[in-house]
Parts: C-alpha cells; structure tokens; sequence
C-alpha cells in the first residue's frame, strides 16, 4: 500500500478530485463574473436614470413641463428605486446626484442637463 518514502502507492481516486476541484472553480469564477456583470449593469441603469431625472428637471425649469424641477427629479428617480441625494439649479441648467445599492455595493451616479456654454 505504501511505497518506502512514505506516498500511496496507488493514485486511484485522484481523479475525482481532480474533477471536483476543477468544477467548484468554475463554479466560483462564474459567481464572481456574474456579480461583476450584475454591478455594471446597475450602474449603466443607473447612469441612464441619472440623465432622466435632469433632463425632466431642465423640462421643467424650462417651462416645457408642468412641475417643480427637483421634485420632478426626485419622482422619476424613486419610481425606479434609487434615491436623489442632490439636485441643484444653477442658472438655466439642472445637476442631479443619484445612489442606490446593489449587491452590498453603493452606486452612484451624477447628471446635467441644460444649454451648452
């Protein structure tokens, strides 16, 4: 059963292992992947929802819209979950400021829309 240095004599088994280990990493490295993808997705959803909230707020402060600019914003960002952290008017343009969390990891997002300069 045991060969003089002490190893076994025979490998049969190994394989399996092998097999096994081989499997769990993939299963791991797919995990990971898809929690990276999940997060980068949040946040393109995120940046996207970004602009929305800006350009319904520059509507509005515009006149185009009925309603109050940051309140406006403040709508569209919690029908879709995320919450306004900020949203200014400076002159003719709106900035807003959005986070929402995903998988344990904050994502935020930042906007402006109005005339160019």
């Amino acid at each position: 059963m045991f060969q003089k240095n002490g190893a076994l004599a025979s490998d049969r088994g190994s394989g399996t292992i092998m097999a096994i280990s081989v499997v769990m990493l993939a299963l791991g490295c797919l995990g990971l992947s898809q929690a990276v993808a999940f997060n980068l997705i949040s946040q393109a959803r995120l940046d996207a929802l970004a602009d929305s909230a800006a350009l319904a707020a520059d509507n509005a402060l515009r006149g185009l819209t009925v309603g109050y600019p940051c309140e406006l914003a403040k709508q569209i960002s919690e029908r879709d979950m995320a919450i306004l952290d900020e949203c200014r008017i400076v002159g003719l343009e709106a900035f807003v400021n959005l986070h929402t969390q995903g998988m344990g990891i904050v994502l935020n997002a930042r906007a402006r829309a109005g005339p160019t300069s």
